[in-house]
């Protein structure tokens, strides 16, 4: 609709992230930047609409779990404070915290540009979007439950969650409750409302879409969508300090706490992605549902059979791209502080045991040998970087400078 309505040049990409990145960082209002404004001062109204009526990510969740439920195979929710957590951090670490940092340090100009970027700028390709897909989608399901990206990983959503607090519109308490759970069984984003309701009556969990499957399944008509004035709302902080949920005979089998290892869990899941965050062209959202699948497989209790054997390759294939990446970032930043002599080890091993041939670093290795006057290694890696990208000048222009030089010079 957006690019058969208004063409690809008249509004630029809508993505959550340029209000981060453009906005923040920069003073331009995009369109990106106007839908974010536009969600966010929905949410203060009606809740988290857009989440549940309007998101991508949520909706091919919805459609894994109808797809589950199909092959009769009906994975636990599970429970945990990183629901809290993780999206915060990822929220705080990669948008939020870099862009103030910057914005706060260059000279910041409002201004406005509707059509930039570029409406496909953010698209990853077909491989790295189907997997993002496969990954954040089906299987993060599979593994942790209803909308388990939604729940543990969106940045997005911990962005809404304050304006979400203080929604006008909540689900709420206006008849007899029998205590059937329906409403906890249609969750789709795996709330307890039944807990909620009873004990707060209203839903008070800042997870809540506003979806109004549990308002819909109640046979009871007991749950309205229902307006209240703001400063009659009563918040308290016990509401934000659950206790016993997910434990009444009726739901406890449809939900699973592993509350007692969150810390194992989150340390995992972060150190887990950002040991492959950035590689293979994969991003946050990839990297980090691929991280907490992978740190869930590990503190998960089930004997699967070769469990012992399939943690130690997943241990070991995070270490081992873990080294990549410390090795890429140390060799760019001495590269960048010109200490050339401590940038070629690092540089060098992350070529080695880096799967993936990126030419720009043999392009950085051979000018830097280059002025350590080791000239067949100059040579060796340019070509190396001629063979990667053979249309690509920069290895041609330093075959043809090593060529030319004096090798007493060198």
């Amino acid at each position: 609709m957006h690019v058969v309505y208004w063409g690809s040049d008249t509004v630029g990409s809508v993505d959550f992230q340029e209000f981060f990145h453009s906005f923040i960082k920069y003073g331009i209002i995009n369109a990106g930047s106007i839908l974010v404004l536009i969600a966010f001062g929905t949410t203060l109204i009606f809740g988290r609409f857009f989440c549940g009526w309007a998101c991508h990510f949520g909706a091919i969740q919805e459609l894994s779990w109808w797809i589950l439920d199909k092959l009769k195979i009906q994975p636990k929710t599970i429970d945990s404070k990183l629901v809290t957590i993780l999206p915060l951090i990822i929220l705080l670490n990669f948008y939020v915290i870099p862009n103030l940092f910057y914005a706060f340090k260059q000279p910041w100009n409002l201004s406005i540009s509707v059509n930039s970027p570029e409406i496909w700028a953010f698209l990853p390709g077909w491989l790295i979007g189907s997997l993002t897909f496969l990954i954040d989608g089906f299987l993060i399901v599979y593994f942790l439950g209803r909308k388990g990206f939604c729940r543990f990983l969106c940045p997005w959503g911990a962005f809404l969650k304050v304006p979400n607090s203080l929604a006008m519109f909540k689900v709420r308490k206006t008849g007899n409750c029998t205590e059937c759970h329906e409403c906890t069984t249609h969750c789709p984003v795996g709330i307890d409302v039944s807990y909620e309701i009873n004990n707060y009556q209203k839903v008070t969990n800042t997870n809540c879409t506003a979806c109004l499957m549990c308002t819909s399944g109640c046979p009871e008509n007991a749950l309205s969508y229902k307006f209240t004035n703001p400063l009659n709302e009563k918040i308290q902080f016990k509401q934000f300090m659950k206790q016993n949920q997910f434990s009444h005979e009726n739901i406890s089998k449809k939900f699973k706490s592993i509350r007692s290892k969150d810390f194992i869990f989150l340390t995992l899941t972060l150190l887990g992605g950002y040991a492959i965050d950035g590689l293979y062209g994969m991003g946050h959202f990839m990297a980090y549902g691929i991280s907490i699948i992978s740190g869930y497989f590990i503190i998960n209790e089930k004997k699967l059979p070769l469990k012992s054997a399939l943690n130690t390759i997943i241990v070991c294939f995070f270490l081992w791209h873990g080294l990549i990446k410390f090795s890429i970032h140390q060799g760019l930043t001495l590269y960048e502080q010109k200490e050339y002599k401590n940038s070629i080890p690092h540089l060098e091993r992350a070529t080695l045991l880096y799967p993936k041939s990126i030419g720009r670093y043999h392009i950085l290795l051979s000018e830097m040998y280059i002025k350590q006057g080791n000239v067949k290694s100059a040579i060796y890696h340019a070509n190396i970087a001629l063979k990667i990208n053979p249309t690509h000048k920069a290895p041609k222009i330093l075959l043809e400078k090593i060529k030319t030089m004096d090798k007493f010079q060198l």
